[in-house]
């Protein structure tokens, strides 16, 4: 559901500060957009992004997902290289934050921190399709130990940087630059790709038993239409709950 979120949440900022965007990155931290455009809910953006995921889980193989995925991450690397370097050379001085939080914000902590680690549901898979399976156990060590550091670095520097202003989305406290325009667009991207790699193991899970009680002949298209309906079914969700934090 967070993709569905996600990128209507980043899209709409994109566009609706579009003849506001300058090539001026002046420092921001509550990133008001000027709204110059016909502004339309975020829910809108998600119905527009679903024949897209849809037709992305269309993709059959892991193999098939594997080009698209060294994009994802090069794309990934690049815009988070940005965000590191907004976000450091941003932070106000002196740094007046609280040093304990709040109580009630703790399961909201806990519950994006859960979020987080989702994509350790795809190792099983992975370490089956490997070629050396053997090696897994240091690629997940090492894939793990990058992953948290990322996660604990970038949350702390940017609460550092954005305080009580930060969005559910560090992205969404970029300034409308250009620059950090195209870190948005281009973090969608990487997301977009992503989603697909997420949604094979509900897929692996749930689709062969039921595959296994049609036809021959309608396998490909139960299959299709099953596909097609769990999509759909998260797009509903992320309706229902439109909010990214």
């Amino acid at each position: 559901c967070v993709y569905f979120v996600f990128l209507s949440d980043n899209i709409k900022q994109v566009v609706e500060a579009a003849n506001a965007t300058t090539f001026s990155c002046s420092v921001t931290h509550t990133n008001q957009t000027q709204v110059l455009v016909p502004s339309f809910d975020s829910r809108l953006y998600m119905l527009f992004f679903l024949p897209a995921f849809v037709l992305l889980v269309f993709t059959p193989n892991l193999k098939y997902l594997a080009p698209l995925s060294l994009v994802a991450n090069l794309v990934m690397t690049a815009s988070l290289v940005l965000i590191y370097f907004y976000s450091l050379t941003n932070i106000p001085y002196p740094i007046n934050l609280p040093k304990v939080g709040r109580a009630k914000d703790y399961p909201l902590f806990f519950g994006t921190a859960i979020f987080a680690f989702e994509g350790i549901g795809v190792v099983l898979p992975l370490e089956n399709k490997m070629q050396r399976p053997q090696s897994f156990t240091v690629v997940l060590y090492v894939g793990m130990g990058i992953v948290t550091f990322l996660y604990i670095s970038l949350g702390t520097i940017g609460y550092l940087c954005f305080g009580e202003h930060v969005g559910g989305s560090v992205t969404l406290n970029l300034p409308n630059c250009w620059t950090y325009q195209a870190v948005k667009l281009l973090y969608c991207f990487g997301i977009f790709i992503t989603f697909a790699l997420q949604f094979y193991v509900p897929a692996e899970i749930l689709i062969p038993s039921v595959l296994a009680r049609v036809p021959e002949r309608w396998e490909t298209a139960v299959d299709l239409l099953l596909r097609t309906v769990l999509v759909i079914f998260t797009c509903a969700l992320a309706i229902l709950i439109p909010e990214l934090d």
